[in-house]
């Protein structure tokens, strides 16, 4: 778990806030959520910058030390400037043990050497979204979302649905009525990588060319072997 240490901020507003950041080097924060008030308060900018820099931190539990009391948190956006690189904002959301809270993890891919659409098929790995959010525990929020590529072929997606059901956290609705493809296997061909989309129009593009050929037929236009019939009749 990560340990931060904040100061509660007395003072709010623009003047305060522009003096906190520039002067005090300090980052103007926000605690809100659970069935207390919001609490404004202060990061060191040179904490929240060892805060931010580790590994995944907007999907960890961080201890908030606020003097004499604790809060716990997790990290819901980070505000800098759009010119300057410095901080100026940050909303933080309080947790508690046994609820459910919304939080942005990675996906990690493993067995990515072993892929059969790779080592087989010589295929690459299309990887679309590298991080997702999910409804978790504060106590049992996962490092990641780990897929297994082993068995994954060529032109094989892997959507949202696909991923195996875990007790300890679940996908928030919106997110699974969208369905959005995480990973997928491009095919090469010709020395090229095709994309799905392009793989899907390459096919709808040759049935297109035997329905027309179909219906040339149909309307009793002579097919090129008809035409080579009549040829020898005529001689």
């Amino acid at each position: 778990m990560i340990n931060l240490k904040v100061e509660k901020r007395e003072r709010v507003g623009g003047l305060s806030s522009k003096q906190a950041i520039y002067k005090d080097k300090k980052v103007p924060a926000i605690i809100y959520g659970g069935d207390k008030e919001p609490m404004p308060v202060l990061l060191e900018n040179k904490e929240l910058i060892r805060i931010v820099s580790a590994e995944n931190v907007f999907g960890s539990v961080v201890e908030l030390e606020i003097g004499d009391s604790k809060e716990m948190v997790v990290f819901k956006e980070v505000q800098k400037h759009p010119s300057k690189n410095i901080f100026i904002h940050v909303d933080l959301l309080r947790v508690a043990p046994g609820k459910k809270v919304n939080v942005t993890v990675p996906v990690n891919l493993i067995n990515i050497d072993k892929c059969y659409g790779i080592k087989i098929e010589g295929g690459v790995i299309n990887h679309v979204i590298k991080e997702i959010d999910i409804l978790a525990k504060a106590e049992k929020i996962p490092e990641s979302i780990d897929i297994d590529m082993e068995e994954v072929k060529s032109k094989e997606k892997l959507r949202l649905s696909s991923l195996e059901d875990n007790e300890d956290f679940d996908f928030p609705n919106a997110l699974k009525a969208e369905d959005p493809v995480i990973v997928s296997v491009l095919t090469a061909r010709g020395g090229a990588m095709l994309l799905d989309d392009e793989l899907e129009g390459e096919v709808d593009a040759e049935d297109q060319e035997g329905e027309d050929a179909a219906a040339d037929n149909e309307d009793g236009k002579p097919t090129e072997e008809d035409s080579s019939d009549s040829s020898k009749e005529k001689a």
